[in-house]
């Protein structure tokens, strides 16, 4: 056996039984100009319409940018 200890473990965690103890969510939405937009076969495709929002997924929590 490892000394390992999951973080889920943890007893330091607040506890959020229910939806009244969590925190509102705030979202930080930035402005987008309209440039230009795929064709209609290339936005069903890649799932957008504008190639300024084609971020494809690698796979590892993040976007390949």
């Amino acid at each position: 056996m490892s000394d390992h200890i999951d973080c889920c473990q943890k007893s330091d965690h607040p506890d959020h039984s229910g939806v009244d103890s969590l925190p509102l969510a705030m979202a930080y939405v930035p402005w987008q100009t309209f440039h230009k937009a795929y064709d209609p076969a290339t936005a069903l495709s890649l799932g957008t319409v504008f190639p300024e929002l084609c971020l494809p997924f690698c796979g590892k929590g993040g976007a390949c940018l």
